[in-house]
């Protein structure tokens, strides 16, 4: 009987967020973003000047010694259209669900394909 009356509490509660044409009201839009004067977008601030860039701590990003930069025109192709003979000794091809070490080498070659055999990316390492 308990679970009759709460059925039906239930029931009546969801009637009662129906309007009378048996449509539930809508929640109340939201409000527009303001807007600058003749709809143009906010002023950026203005940029400071560069400094140099030689006398930060910043680093360029590692790329080892594979040869890589040379072969970054065959990402996006099948990797049999990358020739053996531009690619360095040591090399070797990751797919999706290859394992592989976690050793750094930067005399080394690591393509990655995906499940098409279709280069993703050439980096050394």
């Amino acid at each position: 009987m308990k679970m009759r009356i709460a059925l039906l509490a239930c029931f009546l509660a969801g009637c009662a967020l129906t309007t009378r044409g048996g449509e539930t009201p809508s929640p109340a839009p939201a409000p527009a973003p303001a807007q600058e004067a003749d709809n143009q977008a906010p002023a950026l601030p203005p940029l400071d000047d560069a400094g140099d860039v030689d006398a930060s701590p910043v680093r360029p990003p590692i790329t080892g010694d594979c040869d890589m930069e040379d072969l970054q025109h065959y990402v996006g192709q099948p990797r049999v259209n990358v020739p053996r003979n531009a690619m360095p000794e040591t090399y070797r091809v990751v797919g999706p669900d290859t394992p592989v070490t976690m050793d750094y080498r930067p005399d080394r070659l690591t393509i990655r394909v995906d499940e098409n055999d279709i280069v993703e990316s050439m980096a050394c390492g």
